[in-house]
């Protein structure tokens, strides 16, 4: 009877215990789950990403990964994802469910993984015999520090995050969060939310040029035969495409009527002239059309290897030139359409001073459209620079000028009436597949205050469109920025700002959108002669119409030099250097700004 009292007594408790659990397992069935965690949102390249997910009630609810990155995997509650490269920077949606009998919960995020910004800086240099890639070797420049990015804080700060540069042209910078930020290689700053970067340049000649020799004085006779009969105002040019360019520029001036012409330059310098590299004889003779003057490539010959004997210090060089074939284009500027660029482009009015053209061919390109940044062309119509480059003097960068330095460039009067000035004839003996470039400026200058003196600093403000040989009348393919600001400020009104948080603001010009613009920032200081001026700080490029800048340094004064930039190739956030036809550029300059 004992026995089975204690089997009944047994039966019971067992059963009450199977009751129980039933409407445990009933009630958690009937509860739609609710998420009690948080997913966190920071993650980094290369490092494991967790979540622990945690719900309510806590059993007996099914979990799944609705939408999430690839390689993110959900066991258990828990969540595990390794960002890659590719995922890093950029935002990854992650959505998950929570499931009952009773119904679901859903929660969705997003994570931007810091990740690593990487790039080269390798250059093409255009050669005789084709393109060779040079990249520049970040460890043996140490006063250009490798790319940092910096980082804008929500106080107006920036955290900098240094690179590395390597030999081989290509540096890293790691754990730079998502969004934009300055990527800065040396004096310049890009405004950038990529992850990839190309600081490289197409240019000529290239770089591994002449080697360094003990110094010695050479002297050159270069005799010239063939001519076209000389002039008064004749040029006569020995070019030697070597590493780095070696130019003679002589004047034809007598006897007239001449067809041979002979000169002797002595030069002292510590180059190996005994390499070999291409070299051009050039005579250039003046020719006027209309109201502009200029001077024209006459015969010409081209020398495709070029060296003279090794450690001499006399060098003789004897050739007699070739007629050049005649080509032409019709000249016709839209002078009224250039003359509102320099309107309201700075804080006191704008004296129209000087308009240049130039007509230059670029030895060897045969892929690109334009040479960016440096390089040599050939000049076949315009003011003869000591060196031929692609840009006159005249055509420069806008910059300001020292007190009592400043001497004008040749150039001929501004145009502000449309001209047409009918056919311009010009020889030109090179090979067609070599770009043509045609530059056309117009500049003014602007007085700018500086603390401490009565006399203002004038900036060359410098309107320049540059394109093929042109085929329609010659008019701005861009315009100046509108409405510049400073912290809510006029730009065009002196001012005081605070060293951090300081923003610049402007409306885009009309008409073509520009690929970006540059802002180059001056300080007033002391010039080695002890003289004020304002001198270079930084420069920056963005594609955008804002930039907050680094911070300034207080007690300073500054003037900012914005310039509307448009580009056939560039692209400000990716590959600022790598230049294409057309190309535009027009500046403003502001006020003198003080930090506080």
């Amino acid at each position: 009877m004992v026995f089975l009292a204690v089997l009944a007594v047994s039966f019971f408790l067992v059963a009450c215990s199977g009751g129980s659990t039933g409407a445990a397992n009933s009630t958690v069935a009937s509860i739609v789950p609710t998420f009690t965690s948080t997913p966190g949102t920071a993650a980094s390249q290369g490092a494991t990403y967790t979540y622990q997910i945690e719900t309510s009630p806590g059993s007996n609810v099914a979990l799944a990964l609705v939408t999430a990155p690839s390689g993110a995997t959900l066991a258990g509650n828990t969540i595990t994802w390794t960002p890659s490269a590719a995922q890093s920077r950029a935002p990854n949606q992650f959505s998950l469910t929570a499931s009952t009998a009773a119904g679901s919960a859903s929660q969705s995020w997003s994570v931007t993984p810091a990740g690593t910004v990487s790039g080269s800086w390798i250059d093409t240099y255009w050669t005789s015999s084709g393109p060779v890639l040079v990249p520049f070797d970040w460890s043996k420049v140490p006063i250009l520090v490798p790319p940092r990015a910096l980082i804008p804080q929500p106080d107006g700060s920036f955290q900098t995050l240094q690179g590395k540069g390597n030999s081989d042209g290509t540096f890293s910078i790691p754990n730079v969060p998502g969004g934009y930020y300055w990527l800065a290689p040396a004096g310049s700053a890009y405004w950038t939310s990529g992850s990839t970067f190309d600081f490289g340049s197409n240019g000529n000649p290239p770089p591994n040029g002449l080697s360094v020799l003990a110094n010695i004085t050479n002297t050159f006779t270069l005799n010239f035969n063939g001519l076209d009969a000389l002039q008064s105002g004749d040029e006569v040019v020995f070019f030697w495409d070597s590493a780095p360019p070696f130019s003679l520029v002589a004047t034809a001036a007598s006897p007239a009527g001449a067809t041979s012409f002979s000169a002797t330059a002595t030069i002292n310098s510590n180059l190996d002239f005994s390499q070999s590299a291409p070299g051009f004889l050039l005579q250039y003779e003046p020719e006027a059309f209309g109201a502009l003057s200029a001077l024209m490539l006459g015969p010409e010959l081209t020398i495709p290897s070029l060296s003279f004997p090794g450690g001499t210090s006399t060098i003789t060089l004897t050739r007699t030139l070739n007629p050049s074939p005649k080509a032409s284009f019709d000249l016709n500027i839209e002078g009224s359409a250039w003359v509102p660029l320099f309107s309201g482009a700075g804080p006191s009015s704008a004296t129209p001073e000087r308009a240049d053209l130039e007509l230059t061919t670029q030895p060897f390109v045969t892929a690109a459209n334009a040479l960016s940044t440096f390089g040599t062309s050939i000049p076949l119509l315009g003011d003869l620079q000591p060196l031929p480059a692609l840009f006159s003097a005249v055509c420069a960068d806008s910059h300001p000028t020292a007190p009592n330095s400043f001497t004008a460039p040749p150039g001929e009067p501004p145009i502000t009436t449309d001209q047409d000035f009918g056919p311009v004839q010009y020889e030109d003996p090179f090979p067609p597949a070599w770009p043509r470039v045609f530059t056309f400026c117009q500049t003014a200058s602007v007085p700018v205050p500086i603390p401490g003196s009565t006399t203002p600093i004038l900036f060359q403000l410098v309107d320049t469109q540059i394109s093929s040989v042109p085929q329609t009348p010659i008019s701005p393919l861009t315009g100046q920025v509108q409405n510049p600001t400073i912290d809510g400020m006029s730009l065009f009104v002196a001012g005081s700002v605070s060293a951090t948080g300081v923003t610049l603001k402007w409306t885009a010009p009309s008409g073509i959108t520009p690929t970006g613009y540059k802002i180059a920032v001056f300080f007033a200081g002391a010039l080695s002669n002890g003289v004020i001026s304002y001198l270079p700080s930084s420069e920056f490029y963005t594609a955008k119409t804002s930039a907050l800048l680094p911070p300034l340094q207080a007690g300073k004064t500054y003037v900012f030099l914005i310039t509307a930039i448009l580009d056939g190739g560039a692209n400000f956030e990716t590959q600022p250097n790598r230049s294409a036809l057309p190309i535009a550029s027009v500046s403003i300059v502001s006020a003198p700004i003080t930090v506080n």
